[in-house]
């Protein structure tokens, strides 16, 4: 698959087959099938991230992007974050590996806001 290009969705079940590289990439999980309920990334193991998270969860399906870089990792989050508005992020990413990171959405007034108070 192709750096940065979303596929899925897919039944968690099958995380094994469809995420198969130890690769940065970003998710969205999801309950249902078709909205996204979780974002989330990893600097170095999309897969292994996935997994942790879906031993937890209720989630069933998920989408996924292997990604060239951590940094290109955060940014797939912060843009899947603003475009789908996942239900169970309840901030926008923040990433402390990062730290010169920075929300790059025009307008984006949770971000900004979350870089005022430090959360």
């Amino acid at each position: 698959m192709k750096n940065g290009v979303i596929a899925g969705p897919f039944n968690i079940r099958y995380l094994h087959i469809f995420v198969s590289r130890r690769a940065p990439g970003a998710f969205i999980l999801s309950r249902k099938g078709r909205a996204a309920d979780f974002v989330g990334a990893s600097a170095d193991d999309v897969g292994d991230t996935l997994a942790r998270f879906v031993s937890q969860s209720g989630y069933r399906y998920f989408w996924f992007a292997y990604a060239s870089s951590a940094e290109q990792a955060y940014w797939l989050e912060n843009q899947w974050y603003h475009r789908f508005h996942p239900t169970d992020n309840p901030y926008p990413p923040s990433h402390n590996s990062a730290e010169s990171w920075r929300c790059t959405t025009p307008g984006c007034t949770s971000c900004a806001l979350r870089r005022r108070s430090g959360i």
